[in-house]
């Protein structure tokens, strides 16, 4: 279900924003050089509660947060 979203530190955007998806890819690392000694070949999209774990960038004001804060900064804002 889509919300809107309010930029919770400008306080006057609801318009222009980008969502940023966190990607993860495994790896092993040598523990005495750091030398990357594998690299899975595939990148996975994290999940929280089954969903995409999404952050959300301000282009007005380019703060970037967790997508809740901005969905409960638009819901306050509506009362």
């Amino acid at each position: 279900m889509a919300e809107p979203y309010l930029c919770p530190i400008c306080r006057s955007n609801r318009t222009s924003f980008e969502i940023i998806f966190k990607l993860s890819r495994e790896i092993r690392k040598d523990p005495e050089t750091g030398e990357e000694l594998f690299q899975a070949d595939s990148m996975s999209v994290m999940l929280r509660n089954d969903r995409p774990e999404l952050e959300v960038k301000c282009l007005t004001c380019g703060y970037t947060g967790y997508e809740g804060l901005f969905i409960k900064a638009a819901r306050q804002g509506a009362s």
